[in-house]
């Protein structure tokens, strides 16, 4: 963090400052396109310490990489973190970095379906077992609970079917057995909540998401305790996952708007979802801030901000999904989310094409269901865009 920045400072004043590198009276973190450093007797001793946040090798770190780190901590209140070349880096990291031959893990059933193809597919081919549970009832992860397991996994928003994990009962949970929780955040970003305060121990973001916010760049993050962090800078080291100097630039300008974004995030979507559970072709809308969601409650006290993700069911199933989308003339069919532009896509045939159908619609990922990442246009223009397009 900044040297001048006073430690209460607001959200909104950490995500413009904090971390930012004032390098020759530079207003922004200068961009250092540099693969390695010059090695000096401190970095000489910083590579002998371990490396962690020494300037030696771009793959490792970088001047870019590590402003974008500090920024992250001071918004999720974490103690350490690394920086990734993907979301899907972070999550493979944090998995196989923590995670042995022999050891379990507990996950919910509708994960994201990249991380439901690495735990079914590839973390039993190194002997560690996964079982699925229910994240919305806490009792069914403890139930799933092993003599080997040492990590539960849960997501604070699930993804696409937007179910709302109670994450202070899953920390009393994972307290109780001496477990490690790790939460995916990336629907929320660290505006909507607020994990590390409720108990986790670490915190994996997409940062290609909400945080980049402009669809220009890939990148994930993890943040949380400094002995994990640590464990997992090693495993960084050899899984070769790291983000270049030019991507945690572009990254650290989309952080520095996070606080202006989300609320015209989530007003927007908020406001689709009124409107759309009126339209007679849509048969069901979930937004975790409505009072019709099954998580309102939980919603209110987890996620109190909410959120600019929607989803609802479109009448036709998904043949009638994708002709609504091909409609469109301003929200564009695209996977991923986070932007400033709306993207709409029907996860059966994107995001979850992967994941086997009875496993799809027992999550609720229904024929018609259609995930919506509401961005910063005007409202009144994304509205009548959909009606044209169901009309």
């Amino acid at each position: 963090m900044s040297d001048k920045l006073p430690p209460n400072s607001s959200f909104a004043t950490k995500t413009v400052h904090a971390g930012t590198q004032h390098i020759e009276g530079a207003v922004n973190t200068p961009i250092f396109q540099s693969t390695t450093y010059k090695l000096t007797e401190e970095r000489y001793a910083g590579w002998a310490a371990g490396a962690q946040h020494t300037m030696l090798y771009a793959r490792l770190s970088s001047v870019n990489s590590e402003a974008v780190v500090q920024k992250i901590c001071a918004l999720e209140g974490a103690e350490d973190g690394e920086l990734f070349a993907s979301g899907m880096a972070a999550i493979s990291t944090v998995l196989m970095g923590l995670l042995s031959s022999g050891d379990h893990v507990v996950a919910n059933t509708d994960v994201y379906g990249g991380t439901y193809g690495l735990m079914t597919g590839e973390l039993p081919r190194f002997g560690i077992e996964v079982t699925m549970a229910d994240m919305r009832e806490p009792s069914s992860y403890e139930a799933s609970i092993q003599e080997n397991t040492k990590l539960l996994y849960i997501e604070t928003l699930s993804n696409p079917c937007l179910k709302v994990c109670d994450v202070e009962a899953m920390a009393s949970i994972a307290k109780k057995h001496n477990l490690l929780l790790v939460i995916d955040n990336t629907f929320t970003s660290p505006w909507g909540c607020s994990p590390i305060s409720m108990g986790c121990d670490l915190v994996i973001h997409s940062t290609t998401k909400y945080l980049g916010g402009h669809s220009q760049v890939v990148g994930g993050a993890v943040v949380g305790r400094a002995d994990l962090i640590a464990e997992l800078f090693a495993k960084k080291v050899h899984f070769g996952g790291g983000v270049d100097p030019h991507s945690a630039f572009l990254l650290e300008q989309g952080i520095r708007t996070l606080h202006a974004r989300m609320p015209i995030h989530v007003n927007n979507s908020f406001e689709l979802a009124t409107r759309l559970l009126e339209h007679e072709k849509i048969s069901d809308v979930f937004h975790p801030s409505h009072p019709t969601h099954p998580d309102y409650e939980v919603a209110k006290r987890i996620m109190p901000k909410g959120t600019g993700m929607l989803a609802f069911v479109v009448e036709g199933g998904d043949e009638g999904a994708m002709n609504f989308m091909r409609k469109l003339k301003i929200i564009f069919e695209a996977t991923s989310l986070g932007g400033v532009e709306s993207l709409i896509e029907v996860p059966a045939t994107s995001s979850h094409m992967f994941v086997p159908e009875d496993v799809r619609h027992e999550a609720g990922v229904i024929p018609g269901f259609v995930r919506l990442s509401v961005g910063i246009e005007d409202v009144e223009d994304l509205w009548n865009d959909i009606v044209q397009a169901l009309d």
